[in-house]
């Protein structure tokens, strides 16, 4: 069912239920749509609000029954469901310009807001169904501090539905501000994704579990049963986010949409307006437009390489602040400790000694290659910064300290190699690489220290 039907839905049911206590969050579950989404809908095709549709609606029956007289002020301003005659009594001059009884005794007819109807109809081409959520937060790289493809990709899903919630606190309590991975020389020399939470999946659950959510990690199985999923999930408001896929080299996919019966998705990625990543033209919302999707990229991968689809369900008890914390410690400890947490991948303290090692002993005539590796391991570096604040919120000074220093000498390796492309030479001779390698080295000794204050 498309969006179409949805809100025509939603004014079935507001004329059905008008006089219950209802309100957009009520329709919005009542027709099995996230509320946030459902309202930007409704206003966008009906042209007012929820709360606006309601009203008028209410006060214009309320008109035709007091001219009727065969009912009171008093109970039609209950009925209503206005908390006070004064109340409705000041709705209703808004709108008709005159008081309930100056309405009754003047025996006029006046203009009736009528129940609305959408009629659309679309001949020609193709039955093909589209669908899309407007308006989501774009998930870029236009803020140089916050280069996470995943965390922007949770913040704009969730903000979408409602949340209001910012880069930092989500980067902080989901433990991407402390994820390091470095690929093992036996699987891949340079891997410039390792930086993807893909070598940390047990990230991807903890997160939705402390911002209050249910998410299903569905690994990429057949064309079929995959863009069901994100359609069925499109379909009711929700955006998906894909791990892995979908647009070349992404990390993560904010899925904001669906055209051509699945074939083609919607959305956005930071990769999306990289010819060389992705040179399909964008959507006229402003989304990516991509075509024949599961093929190629990640598709030959599978399960093995994580390619997934996390499907956001429905919102749960958020856990206290208390809660948070103490989960976030224990997942923050296997982050750090934990030589290996995904195949072919070193994690945590292991992971800052292999990047080094990486840098003094591995041998190349080409300096893009440790160039771009560099670059792409720093986005892991830069979110140490907001450790910080994470842990001065939750009374732990003695962490936060620890994390200061490190996030000043995670500003350092952004100095020593700049992000531009511009330093390929120093490539050309290890000496030039040796303070870069002891400032991870001495980064790597204070999250040491961490472990032990853990």
């Amino acid at each position: 069912m498309n969006w179409v039907n949805k809100i025509q839905e939603a004014i079935d049911f507001i004329e059905a239920n008008l006089f219950e206590p209802i309100n957009a969050e009520a329709v919005g579950k009542a027709i099995n749509y996230a509320p946030s989404s459902f309202s930007n809908f409704f206003s966008a095709i009906v042209g007012y609000s929820v709360s606006e549709y309601i009203r008028f609606r209410r006060l214009s029956t309320a008109a035709e029954r007091l001219a009727k007289k065969n009912i009171s002020v008093t109970d039609m301003a209950f009925e209503c469901r206005y908390e006070t005659v004064d109340a409705f009594t000041k709705s209703f001059k808004n709108m008709y310009g005159c008081t309930p009884t100056q309405y009754i005794k003047a025996n006029t007819k006046s203009q009736k807001f009528s129940s609305i109807t959408i009629n659309f109809s679309l001949q020609g081409g193709f039955s093909m169904t589209r669908n899309l959520i407007p308006g989501l937060q774009r998930v870029d790289w236009s803020d140089t501090s916050r280069q996470s493809e995943y965390v922007n990709s949770v913040v704009s899903a969730l903000n979408g539905l409602g949340e209001k919630l910012d880069y930092d606190y989500v980067c902080a309590v989901s433990g991407n501000a402390f994820r390091t991975s470095f690929s093992k020389e036996e699987s891949v020399l340079w891997n410039h994704g390792n930086y993807h939470v893909i070598h940390a999946p047990i990230i991807i659950e903890h997160t939705f579990k402390m911002l209050g959510y249910n998410a299903i990690r569905h690994n990429r199985s057949d064309f079929k049963t995959d863009s069901r999923l994100i359609m069925e999930s499109i379909d009711k408001g929700i955006p998906v986010i894909t791990i892995e896929g979908v647009i070349n080299c992404s990390e993560a996919c904010l899925i904001s949409g669906y055209d051509n019966d699945g074939k083609v998705l919607l959305g956005y990625n930071p990769f999306m307006d990289v010819e060389e990543d992705h040179n399909e033209k964008a959507d006229d919302t402003g989304y990516f437009r991509k075509t024949n999707w599961h093929d190629g990229n990640c598709d030959g991968f599978g399960t093995n390489y994580g390619a997934s689809i996390i499907i956001i369900g429905e919102k749960t008890a958020k856990p206290d602040s208390v809660t948070i914390f103490n989960e976030t410690m224990k997942l923050v400890s296997h982050l750090i400790k934990e030589e290996s947490i995904w195949p072919g991948q070193y994690n945590g303290l292991a992971a800052h000694r292999a990047f080094a090692n990486a840098l003094m002993t591995y041998q190349w005539d080409d300096n893009f290659e440790p160039y771009l590796n560099t670059m792409c391991n720093y986005k892991q570096y830069l979110d140490r910064q907001y450790a910080v604040k994470f842990f001065e919120d939750n009374g732990r000074d003695d962490l936060a300290v620890i994390y200061k220093d490190i996030s000043e000498l995670c500003t350092r390796l952004g100095e020593m190699i700049p992000q531009d492309f511009s330093a390929f030479d120093m490539f050309s001779d290890k000496a030039n690489l040796k303070p870069y390698c002891d400032v991870l080295l001495k980064i790597c000794s204070l999250e040491e220290k961490v472990v032990e204050l853990l």
